[in-house]
């Protein structure tokens, strides 16, 4: 019961008391009296009934406070829980830990899985309208997390979020959280190429050509994102007359990369495992995220900022306080920087994912795994260093 409703039950309660007072020294006798005070007792009547929580339009009334973040104790420790978009209907459900499981109802969990470029458990799970609980189960133990999606009938998830690189969506939503913003960004970054990052990739073809390449391989995908950034690399190659080909291992040119999370990652695990010969990784500047750097495949990737500047780093300090054991990706810190109103991109530099390898750590391909010790590291296994200017296409 919140304090409007509290107040109102305790003021007529009064006002009751205050009749049966009056009505026994006989001042209600007098018919202005009497009047007043039955006015003011329905008036406090009908506020108490339309506060308190019922089946039917109270529901109705409330609006989603947008992706939520929280925490619950499982297996003897706290596990952050991240659920996006929190509205009625389709939702995705991330947790930091291993072999996690959700859903509304205790006794029927739906066991989660890895998604590309994320280290958290994803699950998705129909929510209904208004007020309810996300079971979580992680580490032998279960949880509720309390929500509240909100009136029924409002904007779906957006179809990213659904697909297979939802997770990317979902981060983008967890750093306009973490700026600040109640809402998740409207729709995902696969939906559309920004003018920024279709700069640097014909930045990036024209890096290429000034090193002589005459031919380069193309990974893209279907998104409306992917389509347009495929288009992009095609129009500077032709006008560079660079060649631009299927990724395969019959020729040694380098790769550009523009497909979503999902694509990148069989696309650098292609290259790490010699199905593609690649003379570098050329990533899209929306593929920072560690996982996706980790694997040993030359990657090199265009960015307008720097992640080792203060902001960058304070978006990754941010992630680590509210969302620890998930890394630092460039959809939360776009959507972080833009919910906090941060200044427009700055010209783009090439950079290299440098990974550290320890002998007897599993190489490379270990780093960037799921749910390892929380880090706000942008690459927790190596570092990210800058080493070419690029254009300004």
């Amino acid at each position: 019961m919140n304090a409007v409703l509290l107040a109102a039950v305790v003021l007529t309660a009064a006002l009751a008391a205050g009749v049966l007072l009056l009505l026994r020294t006989r001042l209600l006798a007098r018919r202005t009296t009497a009047t007043a005070y039955f006015a003011a007792a329905v008036a406090c009547a009908a506020l108490a009934g339309a506060l308190a929580p019922g089946d039917g339009d109270a529901a109705g009334a409330r609006v989603s406070a947008g992706p939520l973040l929280g925490s619950l104790g499982l297996g003897g420790q706290q596990v952050p829980v991240l659920v996006v978009p929190n509205r009625p209907g389709r939702n995705l459900v991330g947790v930091a830990a291993a072999g996690a499981s959700a859903g509304t109802d205790r006794e029927r969990l739906v066991r989660g899985g890895p998604r590309p470029g994320s280290t958290l458990t994803w699950i998705p799970v129909e929510l209904p309208a208004g007020p309810g609980r996300v079971w979580v189960s992680a580490g032998g133990s279960s949880a509720p997390l309390a929500v509240d999606t909100g009136r029924a009938g409002g904007n779906p998830a957006p179809a990213g979020l659904l697909g297979a690189d939802g997770a990317e969506c979902a981060s983008a939503a967890a750093g306009a959280v973490l700026g600040g913003s109640a809402k998740a960004p409207a729709g995902c970054p696969s939906d559309a190429l920004t003018e920024p990052d279709a700069a640097a990739l014909r930045d990036t073809v024209a890096f290429l050509a000034g090193r002589g390449v005459r031919s380069l391989a193309l990974a893209g995908d279907d998104s409306p994102r992917g389509r347009a950034a495929a288009a992009e690399v095609r129009a500077a190659a032709a006008r560079a007359g660079i060649a631009v080909e299927a990724p395969d291992a019959s020729a040694r040119r380098p790769l550009v990369v523009t497909a979503g999370w999902s694509g990148a990652e069989a696309a650098v695990r292609d290259v790490e495992a010699g199905r593609t010969v690649a003379e570098g990784t050329y990533l899209a500047p929306w593929l920072l995220t560690a996982p996706l750097l980790s694997p040993s495949a030359g990657q090199l990737i265009p960015l307008r900022y720097a992640p080792n500047s203060p902001a960058a780093v304070e978006y990754a300090a941010a992630l680590g306080a509210r969302l620890p054991g998930e890394v630092p990706t460039a959809a939360g810190y776009e959507a972080w920087r833009a919910a906090r109103g941060a200044a427009g991109p700055a010209p783009a530099k090439l950079y290299a994912a440098a990974v550290l390898y320890v002998p007897g750590s599993g190489g490379p391909s270990a780093a960037g795994g799921h749910h390892h010790t929380a880090s706000t590291s942008w690459l927790p296994s190596g570092m990210i260093v800058p080493v070419s200017n690029l254009g300004t296409t």
